[in-house]
């Protein structure tokens, strides 16, 4: 009996252990702030709105940290707002306003208001070549040109290629006259760089070779823009120093030959070349040099010259610009005393030894090669190989 009874309180008590850990494991689960279900003794980060703290789960207790999360959610960009067409049947919007500082936009003018103005402002003067336009009408066919590009000679120019008869002639020749402009004008907006791209460009009445000679673009073989990129209302005019004249211009044969008629070669032309200086034209002053107590110069491949002043050696650096100006950089020579034949060559020599290092110099070449010219804005000197 005794037995029996003990068994009968060992079963119950069994029973009664059991039922009370599945309420425990019951209760001990822990809920995440997004719902998920955790056991007891988790720990990490809370899910949801709570996902910056940290939690444990804790005897069916979820502790957290008590940091306030934030979310950064980006503004959306304003859209314009659509409204009602206006008179003319265009529709119209309300855009966001811009804040700030607005770059100031430079007026941009006609073609016969800039080159007016050009004229009486600076030292290109384009009275001819207004007048030309004026006198063939083109200046009224330019302005209706949706985009368009002009190659522009100054005065000077059409003064150094046509005597005062042939001018007065070519003024008078309509036809003519209007064939020159039309060889000019291009009918697409090209600036500088982008005429580069080409090797022919096709104007309103012929086809222009295009050639980048030190970084210089040139047109037909030896003509070359001064001024680049003058923005007008429709398009672009550079100034060039020539005259495109059609090939069969009967003015053509009685144009007047100068140095000007000189061509734009490449710096790899002269390379090696020993060259020494026959004369310096200088602005209003010319010099000229005895060759035995002249300088001589010389470029090799590497960006360095050598030569001699006088009768000591010099030696330095050179490079081509980025405009495609040959620039020579002061160096060094020997330290003997030398004694020309006079004070004058002396100075002379050093005058051209100052032009070399001061001036932005373009090279050219007669139709020969024969003579060679470093040209700069204030003058040129004539070199010859020696």
């Amino acid at each position: 009996m005794k037995i029996i009874l003990s068994t009968i309180i060992l079963l119950i008590l069994t029973l009664s252990c059991g039922n009370t850990e599945t309420n425990l494991d019951e209760d001990n689960f822990c809920y995440l702030s997004n719902g998920e279900r955790v056991e007891d003794s988790w720990s990490g980060n809370d899910k949801g709105g709570n996902f910056c703290n940290t939690c444990e789960c804790m005897s069916g207790n979820l502790v957290c940290t008590e940091m306030a999360c934030q979310i950064d959610t980006p503004e959306p960009t304003p859209e314009p707002t659509q409204i009602k067409k206006n008179s003319s049947g265009e529709m119209k919007y309300n855009h966001p306003k811009i804040t700030g500082e607005v770059e100031e936009v430079e007026e941009v003018v006609s073609l016969i208001d800039e080159l007016t103005k050009a004229t009486s402002n600076s030292e290109n003067k384009f009275t001819i070549f207004l007048k030309a336009l004026e006198l063939t009408g083109m200046d009224k066919e330019i302005t209706l040109l949706k985009e368009m590009t002009i190659l522009v000679p100054s005065d000077n120019v059409f003064l150094s290629k046509f005597n005062e008869v042939n001018l007065n002639n070519l003024i008078t020749d309509i036809d003519l006259l209007t064939k020159i402009i039309e060889s000019h004008l291009l009918p697409y907006e090209f600036k500088e760089k982008n005429m580069k791209k080409f090797s022919h460009l096709d104007t309103f009445a012929e086809s222009l070779k295009i050639e980048v000679i030190n970084k210089k673009t040139v047109i037909n073989e030896g003509i070359y823009i001064t001024s680049a990129d003058n923005e007008v209302t429709n398009g672009y005019f550079h100034v060039i120093d020539s005259i495109i004249v059609p090939e069969e211009d009967i003015y053509d044969s009685q144009l007047n030959n100068s140095s000007e008629d000189a061509k734009l070669i490449t710096l790899s032309e002269i390379i090696g070349k020993r060259l020494f200086v026959d004369n310096l034209v200088k602005e209003d002053a010319e010099y000229n040099f005895n060759s035995d107590f002249t300088l001589t110069i010389q470029l090799d491949n590497d960006g360095n010259y050598s030569g001699k002043f006088l009768c000591n050696n010099i030696f330095g650096n050179y490079n081509l610009s980025e405009e495609g100006y040959l620039k020579i950089s002061e160096g060094g020579s020997t330290k003997m005393f030398c004694i020309p034949p006079s004070d004058n060559v002396e100075m002379n020599t050093q005058e051209i030894w100052e032009f070399l290092l001061n001036e932005d110099i373009e090279i050219f070449s007669s139709g020969d090669n024969i003579d060679i010219y470093f040209r700069s804005s204030s003058g040129y000197l004539s070199l010859k190989e020696n």
